[in-house]
């Protein structure tokens, strides 16, 4: 009796579009908004970034908004995108071949007609089993996500992840004249990227783990190491500018004794900490400055931030090569 009543929980559970009971509280409120008689779109998926939840960095979001839209594209759903905080999405990235531009009020909650779609669901390849099919004429949300899949080619519909970006994105005219004014040619330098997070400075509020170093013998030994690696990538790539990008600002600004260039990195900051628009318009100019690279680079050391996906989004948007350096 036991097994059959967890067997019954688990269907409801994933059919509410739910995998963990501790990610249920994300999506109580927008359960308690459903209604019976609301009306609702038909055969459309939306992408939300609520203002009520706590959002990773930028590249998670994008890389949770092309799994989704693969998704909704291989069941024959418009997608619809909802981003309007800590910045409007639509003041940077504009649509491209996909209207994917919407707002709350076009959200419906319809008892009927609304289903929850957890990308969080996917954590694991094998769960994808079965779950990439929706129900025929609902509306969908998708506010709960983690953007952990990022292959070349998504299995189960053939569609390229580049290619995927960009129907939904291209740069707004004031984004690519913040690009154009770089000064680079695209595929013209090799970018190397470096999360040190707190490591050196504090850059954001971490609580899940802590990686400010100490002492001021740390940070210099930490410092010398990445720029050996930055050393070894210009000898690798002979002839051929190396591009800099980190969020620190004093490692940046260490650089000007090796053969290596960097931005300018005033406005060097964290989108989910700082939603001032200048930090906003860097953090774009340097994802599309790696993806317009002729190869990336991540720079590897147990001190820094080894999970980051700011690079390898970069090198998926461009469609180029990812390689790892260890210091």
């Amino acid at each position: 009796m036991l097994k059959f009543i967890k067997k019954i929980a688990g269907n409801i559970v994933r059919k509410c579009g739910f995998l963990w009971v501790k990610n249920l509280q994300r999506n109580v409120p927008y359960i308690l908004r459903l209604r019976l008689c609301s009306a609702y779109k038909k055969n459309t998926f939306f992408f939300v970034i609520d203002p009520n939840i706590k959002h990773p960095g930028l590249a998670d979001r994008m890389k949770a908004m092309i799994d989704c839209y693969n998704i909704a594209k291989l069941n024959g759903y418009d997608f619809r995108i909802v981003f309007k905080t800590p910045f409007r999405l639509e003041d940077y990235l504009q649509p491209n071949a996909v209207d994917w531009v919407a707002e709350y009020t076009d959200l419906n909650y319809s008892l009927i007609g609304t289903r929850f779609f957890n990308e969080l669901n996917f954590l694991k390849e094998d769960s994808w089993k079965d779950r990439t099919k929706l129900s025929k004429n609902k509306e969908y949300h998708c506010y709960s996500y983690v953007g952990n899949r990022q292959p070349k080619v998504f299995p189960e519909s053939g569609y390229e992840w580049s290619e995927l970006y960009a129907e939904l994105f291209r740069p707004s005219d004031r984004l690519q004249a913040a690009i154009d004014q770089c000064g680079y040619d695209e595929r013209s330098y090799v970018a190397v990227h470096l999360r040190f997070v707190n490591a050196l400075e504090n850059f954001e509020e971490v609580t899940c783990w802590d990686n400010a170093l100490r002492t001021e013998e740390e940070k210099v030994a930490l410092i010398n190491r990445c720029k050996q690696g930055l050393l070894k990538i210009k000898e690798e790539n002979a002839g051929c500018r190396v591009l800099v990008f980190s969020d620190s600002k004093r490692f940046l600004n260490s650089l000007e004794d090796i053969p290596v260039e960097v931005l300018d990195h005033d406005n060097v900051g964290h989108v989910s900490y700082d939603g001032n628009d200048d930090a906003t318009l860097k953090t774009f100019v340097d994802l599309y400055m790696i993806a317009r690279a002729k190869k990336v680079y991540r720079i590897d050391a147990p001190e820094l931030y080894a999970w980051s996906g700011f690079a390898v989004t970069g090198a998926m948007i461009g469609g180029i090569d990812f390689l790892t350096e260890r210091v």
